[in-house]
C-alpha cells in the first residue's frame, strides 16, 4: 500500500513537473478537452461545379444524446476565414475558425453565461463588458450553427467579378442546400441565416451577402479587407432595412480607415447599418478574442430561432 502511494505521489510530480516544463498550468489540459467538448464538430464533404469541398459545420452540445434544441433549428452563421488559412489550401484552410481562431473557446465562454476580460484576451473595455455580462443574465447564449467552407484567396479578384459571384452563388445556394440536407438540425429559412468573415473572409462576406438578401437577413464583417473596395460593395447594399448590417474593426486594423470610409458610403446610401470599434491589432489574437466572441453575440441576437 505504501509503495502504491509512493508511485501515485511520484506520478504526480512528474506530471507536474511536465505541466511546468511546458508553460502550462496544472488542469490546463484538462480545461483544453472540456472547451473543446462545448461544441460538436462536423466535417462535411459538399460538391462544387469546380468539385469536391470540404465544410466544417460548429454547433453547441445540448448533452443527453441531443444535437436539436428541443422546440427549435440552430441559427446558421456562415463564417469565411482570412487569407493566412486561404494559402493553406482547401484541405486545412477550411478549419480555420476552429483550430487557428479557436472559435469553440468562445462558445464555451458565452455558454458559461459570464465573460471576464481573458476571454477577450485582455482586449475589452470594463463598461463594454459590463454591457455583454448584464445581456447575457438577462438572455443566456443559447448558440447556433456555424458553417465554415473553405474561403479562397479572391483578393486579387477585382469587387464582383466573375470568380467572387460564381463561388458567392455556390455559398449562398448549393452549399447551404447541402449543409442542411446533411445535417437535419440546421435551419433553413432567410430569418435564421446570416455570413460573417474577418479580414479575407470580411470582404466576402460583405460581396456575398449583400449580393444575396435572399438568402441572408444578417450580414457582418471584422476587420474587412474593403481597401478600394468601398464603393463597389456599398453600391449592392440595398436600403429598403431588409438586412441587418455590422461592420466592425479595431483601434489597430490596418483596414480601419476603408471600414469607416464604407461606414460612410452606406450611410450617404441611407443603408442602415452598425459600426462598432474595438480594442485590439489585426491579428490571431483578435480573432481568438474580441473577434469570436463578437461574432457569435452580434448574430446569435440577431437571427431568429426557427421552429421544429
Amino acid at each position: 500500500m505504501i509503495a502504491a502511494r509512493t508511485r501515485t505521489a511520484c506520478a504526480a510530480i512528474v506530471i507536474v513537473a511536465l505541466l511546468a516544463i511546458a508553460g502550462m498550468p496544472p488542469g490546463a489540459s484538462s480545461q483544453a478537452q472540456s472547451r473543446s467538448e462545448a461544441v460538436h464538430h462536423r466535417h462535411l464533404r459538399v460538391s462544387a461545379p469546380w468539385g469536391s469541398e470540404r465544410v466544417l459545420v460548429m454547433f453547441p452540445r445540448l448533452g443527453a444524446g441531443r444535437e436539436i434544441p428541443r422546440d427549435h433549428r440552430w441559427s446558421v452563421l456562415v463564417a469565411l476565414h482570412g487569407q493566412g488559412e486561404a494559402r493553406r489550401g482547401p484541405e486545412r484552410g477550411y478549419l480555420g475558425w476552429s483550430v487557428d481562431y479557436r472559435l469553440p473557446d468562445a462558445f464555451a465562454a458565452l455558454l458559461r453565461g459570464r465573460l471576464l476580460p481573458r476571454d477577450y484576451a485582455g482586449m475589452v473595455r470594463l463598461d463594454h463588458l459590463a454591457v455583454v455580462n448584464a445581456e447575457l443574465a438577462r438572455n443566456r447564449f443559447e448558440g447556433l450553427m456555424v458553417v465554415c467552407p473553405y474561403t479562397p484567396d479572391l483578393m486579387p479578384e477585382a469587387p464582383g467579378s466573375e470568380r467572387i459571384r460564381a463561388w458567392g452563388d455556390w455559398v449562398a445556394g448549393s452549399m447551404l442546400e447541402q449543409v442542411r440536407e446533411q445535417l437535419p438540425g440546421a435551419a433553413h429559412g432567410r430569418a435564421s441565416t446570416g455570413i460573417d468573415g474577418v479580414s479575407l473572409g470580411g470582404m466576402l462576406a460583405l460581396e456575398v451577402g449583400l449580393r444575396h438578401p435572399e438568402t441572408f437577413s444578417t450580414v457582418g464583417a471584422m476587420q474587412p479587407a474593403v481597401r478600394s473596395r468601398e464603393d463597389a460593395i456599398a453600391a449592392i447594399a440595398s436600403a429598403d432595412g431588409s438586412q441587418r448590417i455590422r461592420l466592425l474593426t479595431s483601434d489597430q486594423d490596418p483596414f480601419r480607415a476603408p471600414t469607416e470610409q464604407l461606414s460612410e458610403r452606406l450611410r450617404a446610401r441611407h443603408v442602415a447599418h452598425d459600426l462598432t470599434v474595438v480594442p485590439g491589432p489585426h491579428d490571431y489574437s483578435f480573432n481568438r478574442g474580441p473577434g469570436g466572441l463578437e461574432m457569435l453575440l452580434f448574430h446569435e441576437r440577431a437571427l431568429l430561432d426557427e421552429p421544429l
